[in-house]
């Protein structure tokens, strides 16, 4: 029994450093096992907790984001007075109403509506044109022409012997009015705003191929549209009954 004692110590002298490094070991072995076994535990339940944050969040869109994502789809609206909604748009049509006088006081229609689509016959050239445009108002040279309307002179300038010299305004509904052989000195000049019945020159003898024909004497008179087409200005103004 004590050799067996004696040859124990004698072994646990040489090898002991190597049996409690072994001890160790399994002893460090055993508790990274544990640790690990924990942690992977508390990073399941970590990964749990996230997916029902994540869920919650998901039901805050569904509830609260969604009729903001749907509002801005929606055009934005108004509603005018008649109660119809219509949407709002960045174009506007301009709407404004101008009435239109006759720029020669008591001034009858001399010369027939042509909108140039069609040459007449200048008798007294013996020549055909479509230059020659709108009508013409019955005026002796030096009579007063005022503007038809408000506006603003967008034009002043002397054109070739069928127009002679003219004036064009602008109006706000978009349309425009032109007012040709003009006396050379006219009243008004390029950008200067206009109210309707303001004198803006005089008739002259300008439109110099007109000089024999049977309305020589007269203004000549236009309203072109927004579409910048010809438009019969008898539409829109009551002239007197056409001069003989």
């Amino acid at each position: 029994m004590d050799k067996k004692n004696n040859k124990f110590l004698s072994f646990f002298k040489k090898e002991g450093f190597y049996v409690i490094l072994f001890v160790c070991l399994c002893v460090v072995a055993t508790f990274a096992a544990i640790t690990a076994r924990n942690n992977s535990k508390e990073a399941a339940t970590e990964t749990n907790k996230s997916g029902v944050a994540m869920n919650i969040n998901e039901s805050d869109k569904s509830t609260t984001q969604m009729p903001d994502a749907e509002q801005v789809k929606k055009p934005a609206t108004s509603s005018n007075t008649t109660g119809v909604t219509v949407p709002n748009t960045k174009t506007v049509t301009n709407t404004s109403k101008v009435t239109f006088s006759n720029p020669i006081s008591d001034g009858a229609v001399s010369r027939v509506f042509s909108d140039g689509s069609k040459p007449i016959e200048i008798k007294g050239f013996n020549v055909w044109t479509t230059v020659v445009k709108g009508i013409g108002i019955n005026a002796k040279k030096g009579t007063t022409v005022t503007a038809a309307a408000d506006g603003k002179v967008t034009e002043v300038a002397n054109g070739d012997e069928f127009v002679g010299t003219y004036v064009v305004i602008s109006h706000s509904n978009g349309m425009k009015t032109v007012y040709t052989n003009l006396d050379p000195q006219v009243s008004v000049k390029k950008d200067e705003v206009v109210k309707a019945k303001q004198t803006i020159g005089k008739v002259g003898d300008t439109a110099r191929m007109l000089k024999f024909e049977s309305y020589a004497e007269h203004l000549g008179f236009q309203i072109i549209d927004s579409k910048d087409q010809q438009v019969d200005p008898s539409k829109y103004i009551k002239f007197n009954t056409a001069a003989k």
